[in-house]
């Protein structure tokens, strides 16, 4: 049985920022990933900001890796096409092609001392005396890996929470999304990234179009409903305002792919364990975003690992440090986050038209542009309800929302 110091099962984001942060201080690591090969599929937008680029020490992406740093704003679209423009006087995030990222952090990891194995799927995992045993294999083991710490970075739909008694996050907001990459656009501003938010095209989420240059863009959707990739050739073919952006453009590269938009698990941490990442339910629930939170995440995971190691602790009293430490970085705009996607889901057509007037007016619309931030949107948040123009139409239209919310949750209970 091979013995290592902290093992890390997952080869995305948040176990290769986790696996790199261990190997920074000093520590053995081995990071498990149950596919081939690192880096190959590219399944989300790769929207990401530069704030947070720095924050997880990765601001200095190579050119490869970038498909456009001029990003300085988005535009929304309502329902009935009218526009709010969110605009920064400097570029703010990075569009990244998502394999190449993954490439990078993965070669960053390499280079800090990490251990990678590839083709290696754990498909199980238990707690023997005070170290972790995790069974290697395809179905039956064929493997054993005995550690002290491991961090589980398996993305999504994790398997292995429940077999150290941990939550998985939950399915029931599951949004799907289906983007193409495509050429021969017109009218595109490589400056801004445009979101269609009409329920009708793009139910329980939102449309968009993120360019990588004048003529070549992301453009994608998620929804609740299924297929969603008829909802995305509707768009495409129907939208009124995008149609005539799309009509000449051709289709380059297909993806698709699942974001769970619920709330963060309750528990991050066991006897000698940790979850990061998508595993750990770290997702924007506004955006459905996991690169940035779970990254940030991942650091403090491996930073309270690497401790852990250091004074031989390895009980879950000493582990709880990691989620103290996350949730104070991310909690607040998790929650706030999750408020506002479940208040814009249930806002009428006719409501969110007329919150799109009232935020387009100019002084409303400068305090977006200046205090917008797609990583810390609870600032935002707070600013707008300070504005009294706003108070109406959020006291009518949040009454509606408390009073469904409600009704939800009393018709669970008689399930």
């Amino acid at each position: 049985m091979r013995e290592v110091d902290i093992v890390v099962i997952g080869g995305g984001p948040s176990g290769l920022i986790a696996a790199r942060t261990v190997a920074e201080k000093g520590k053995e690591v081995v990071l498990y990933e149950s596919k081939d090969q690192i880096g190959v599929h590219e399944h989300c937008a790769g929207l990401l900001s530069i704030d947070g680029l720095e924050q997880l020490q990765l601001s200095h992406l190579p050119p490869e890796v970038v498909q456009n740093a001029q990003v300085k704003g988005t535009i929304i679209f309502s329902p009935s096409g009218q526009t709010l423009f969110i605009s920064k006087k400097k570029p703010t995030a990075l569009v990244v092609n998502r394999a190449k990222f993954n490439q990078f952090l993965f070669q960053e990891a390499l280079d800090k001392g990490v251990s990678v194995k590839t083709s290696s799927r754990i498909i199980g995992i238990h707690r023997e005396t005070n170290s972790i045993v995790l069974k290697m294999g395809k179905k039956a083991p064929s493997q054993s890996i005995k550690c002290n710490i491991t961090i589980l970075a398996e993305g999504r739909f994790p398997r292995l929470n429940k077999q150290v008694n941990l939550p998985v996050p939950s399915r029931k907001s599951i949004v799907f999304s289906s983007m193409y990459i495509m050429k021969n656009l017109r009218d595109i501003d490589p400056e801004f990234v445009e979101v269609y938010q009409d329920q009708k095209y793009a139910p329980g989420f939102f449309a968009w179009i993120i360019p990588l240059n004048d003529k070549i863009a992301k453009v994608g959707l998620a929804s609740n409903t299924v297929p969603s990739g008829d909802f995305l050739k509707s768009f495409i073919k129907n939208h009124p305002i995008a149609k005539k952006k799309l009509e000449n453009a051709v289709i380059d590269k297909k993806m698709s792919g699942a974001i769970p938009l619920g709330s963060y698990i309750r528990k991050t941490y066991a006897d000698n364990v940790l979850i990061v990442g998508d595993a750990a339910g770290q997702i924007k629930p506004t955006t459905g975003g996991g690169v940035i939170f779970g990254g940030i995440a991942a650091q403090i995971a491996g930073k309270v690992a690497s401790d852990a190691v250091t004074d031989e602790k390895y009980n879950s009293q000493y582990l709880s440090r990691y989620q103290k430490l996350w949730k104070k970085e991310l909690k607040q705009n998790l929650k706030v986050m999750k408020l506002i996607r479940s208040y814009i889901d249930s806002l009428s057509t006719k409501d969110l038209n007329r919150l799109f007037i009232l935020l387009n007016k100019p002084r409303i619309r400068n305090e977006i542009s200046e205090s917008g931030d797609i990583d810390n949107q609870k600032t935002i948040v707070f600013n707008l309800l300070m504005n009294l123009s706003l108070w109406p139409i959020l006291l009518s239209t949040g009454l509606k929302f408390l009073l469904k919310k409600k009704k939800r949750r009393n018709e669970r209970c008689l399930l």
